[in-house]
């Protein structure tokens, strides 16, 4: 990325730019020398995060380190070492966090979208957040196709929303179509609780559509008719594969999204229950009683004071530290 400029662009959004299915919101392009301070100050609160708290987005983000080394977690892969060129897809409501290695640091690209045509192609295929990091092909050559269409941002070249989907669907098709052919070969799915693989396709495929499609209200009947067996045998393969039901599968998905949503972001109860997948606030809530023993907004008021005291305690073990 050497002679070309650092930059972090929000673009703005409006009903002709939605009606296009597939938008850019954001874009930018960062070199992160050995001890630099990440991420960068200056994003605005729904984008910034700390490595402590990490960060939950509304809509999808392509990531693609070109150089360096750092280490990514979420909700859905576990903590993955990253090396060399390497692309991390992150989907809307799923928990995660990144950095690079201090002591090397990492050079960065990335663009932030969302829209129908998204969720649909995702939702056709088997791809989901477990597959979230992948190794480019051809990294040179992708990272010059980012590298065109951040500059035509950067440089306001293009005013267009069209245009600008038509060369995000351009890199998207490089991007993430190896990593839909390797989820195909894909033979195991581990559990969340890491106990074991999930060997059944079928339960595997059932796991993959929950996770990635939380967000949108899901019946056991809809997931089955996506698969190829009825809703009873698809209940009785995921107990036996996994000890829990399918809806216990969904609730869980739904829970954890909205625990992270009440814990790190400001949006309304009302908003998290729908991003969460929920069918409405009620339903949100009684779950949350049955299975924390409390409101919603009791869990954020009490996720607020436990993050409020661990960024107190590391900022006394700092200060205790430069001392």
């Amino acid at each position: 990325m050497e002679g070309q400029d650092a930059f972090f662009h929000y673009l703005p959004v409006d009903e002709e730019t939605t009606s296009c299915g597939l938008y850019v919101t954001g874009a930018g392009r960062v070199v992160i020398a050995p001890g630099e301070k990440y991420p960068p100050c200056g994003h605005p609160t729904l984008y910034h995060f700390e490595w402590l708290r990490g960060r939950t987005l509304p809509e999808y983000q392509l990531v693609f380190i070109t150089y360096g080394a750092g280490e990514f977690e979420s909700q859905a892969t576990g903590h993955v070492d990253l090396e060399g060129p390497t692309l991390i897809l992150l989907f809307p409501g799923v928990w995660h966090r990144y950095r690079p290695l201090t002591d090397v640091g990492w050079t960065e690209r990335w663009f932030s979208f969302n829209g129908e045509l998204v969720h649909r192609l995702f939702a056709v295929g088997s791809f989901g957040p477990r597959l979230a990091v992948a190794k480019p092909h051809d990294p040179e050559r992708l990272a010059a196709d980012f590298d065109d269409v951040l500059d035509m941002i950067h440089s306001h070249a293009v005013h267009d929303p069209a245009a600008l989907t038509f060369h995000l669907l351009r890199i998207l098709s490089d991007a993430v179509a190896q990593r839909l052919d390797d989820s195909l070969k894909f033979g195991a799915v581990r559990k969340r609780n890491g106990a074991a693989a999930v060997n059944d396709p079928v339960v595997h495929k059932a796991l993959e559509i929950i996770w990635s499609h939380g967000q949108y209200p899901m019946s056991v009947g809809d997931i089955a008719r996506q698969l190829p067996v009825t809703r009873r045998t698809l209940d009785r393969r995921f107990v036996e594969a996994t000890g829990h039901s399918v809806l216990e599968e969904i609730n869980a998905c739904r829970l954890s999204r909205a625990k992270r949503l009440l814990a790190e972001t400001d949006q309304p109860v009302k908003t998290v229950a729908h991003l969460a997948g929920f069918s409405s606030t009620e339903r949100m809530r009684v779950l949350f009683v049955e299975r924390e023993g409390m409101s919603p907004s009791e869990y954020r008021k009490i996720a607020s004071q436990r993050r409020h005291e661990q960024e107190a305690g590391t900022s006394a073990k700092r200060q205790k530290e430069e001392r």
